[in-house]
């Protein structure tokens, strides 16, 4: 009898230790799953080197030089020559021509000049129209007198022909200004046309 008190008390704790392990089994079970969070997971990258394929390629522009032909004009023209050439002899200024006196507040201006015809196939007609000078003070174009004064001349020019490949000098006469004192002498055609011309004649 006594016996299987004794067996009953320790199944009695048998029991109760089985109970207590499968409680704290428990316990612990919950209390692990408990205590995990759930976080994100965070990776960390590490820089990775680049390839050589990768590798950043700077594009550059390389203009390509460029050279502009040059192209050579040669010419075989003949330089022209002028119709005409004038030489200046002397300019004098006068205030009385064989007896004749100029308009008040003129004076007459008398260029001796050597005309040479180049041209090879025609003669040079002339007259007083063809002779102008051009008063670079008053700003006026003077067309000569010679044939009004033909007696105080030694050779007036006044009217005539030089032939072709031949020239001719003498005496011209035209009324300027007196207070004028540079000029310019022309030769013209029919039309007016300058053939020739002496620029920076200064007779004070």
């Amino acid at each position: 009898m006594i016996l299987r008190k004794e067996s009953v008390l320790c199944f009695s704790c048998l029991l109760v230790m089985v109970a207590c392990i499968m409680g704290c089994g428990c316990s612990s079970a919950q209390n692990s799953q408990g205590s995990v969070q759930n976080t994100p997971s965070v990776s960390a990258t590490t820089p990775q080197p680049l390839s050589p394929a990768q590798t950043p390629v700077t594009v550059g522009t390389t203009l390509k030089p460029t050279t502009a032909q040059t192209t050579l004009i040669t010419t075989t023209e003949t330089p022209k020559v002028d119709p005409l050439t004038v030489t200046l002899n002397s300019a004098v200024k006068k205030i009385s021509i064989g007896g004749g006196n100029p308009f008040p507040g003129n004076i007459f201006l008398v260029l001796d000049i050597g005309i040479q015809n180049n041209d090879n196939t025609q003669d040079f007609a002339y007259s007083d129209t063809s002779f102008t000078i051009y008063d670079k003070l008053n700003k006026r174009r003077i067309t000569a007198i010679t044939y009004k004064f033909p007696a105080g001349l030694n050779s007036p020019l006044t009217s005539g022909t030089i032939p072709k490949k031949s020239n001719k000098s003498g005496q011209i006469v035209f009324g300027v200004f007196e207070n004028s004192s540079a000029y310019k002498l022309s030769i013209v055609d029919s039309t007016g046309t300058v053939l020739t011309s002496v620029d920076n004649i200064n007779v004070a």
